[in-house]
């Protein structure tokens, strides 16, 4: 997802502009309320800094490195999520398939658990407005963000001998 944001160069502040121009549902961001609008900022934050998607799969690892990696509160997650159009999206999918989506997602869930102990520092999100004057890659340098695509280029490469 990032690399059609610019990579690690731009600032996480430019990254999420060029989010929400790509987003399809431009109008749904004029219907935010004030009071869930930090929380969707972190939300959206949280899928640029760690490279996910806006899949099913992507957003439930959100929600598990939003818990894991960062400082934000459970409360804080659950009024980013707590919007109708979010309760139609899971209600159209059913509760079993749901629950599939989420016992698939459990090997993923268990590599994110392992990166966030290894990560040097959580991501304090209610210092958003400074982080957003960071780039990408100076943040996920300082926190020890690794990305599957990196760690899937470390792990290709020959080892020394």
């Amino acid at each position: 997802m990032n690399e059609n944001l610019g990579g690690g160069s731009i600032t996480l502040g430019e990254a999420m502009e060029k989010m929400r121009r790509f987003e399809t549902e431009g109008d749904l961001a004029n219907k935010i309320t004030a009071d869930i609008a930090p929380a969707l900022e972190q939300h959206d934050a949280i899928h640029i800094l760690f490279d996910l998607g806006t899949s099913i799969q992507d957003e439930i690892a959100a929600h598990v490195w939003m818990l894991l990696a960062t400082t934000a509160k459970i409360s804080e997650m659950h009024r980013a999520v707590a919007s109708d159009e979010h309760r139609h999206v899971l209600s159209d999918l059913g509760q079993l398939k749901l629950i599939g989506i989420w016992l698939a997602s459990l090997p993923r869930i268990m590599g994110i658990i392992f990166k966030s102990l290894r990560m040097k520092k959580r991501v304090a999100v209610e210092e958003l407005s400074r982080l957003k004057e960071q780039s990408l890659l100076e943040i996920r340098q300082e926190h020890g963000i690794v990305l599957r695509s990196q760690e899937d280029l470390t792990l290709a490469r020959p080892q020394a001998e």
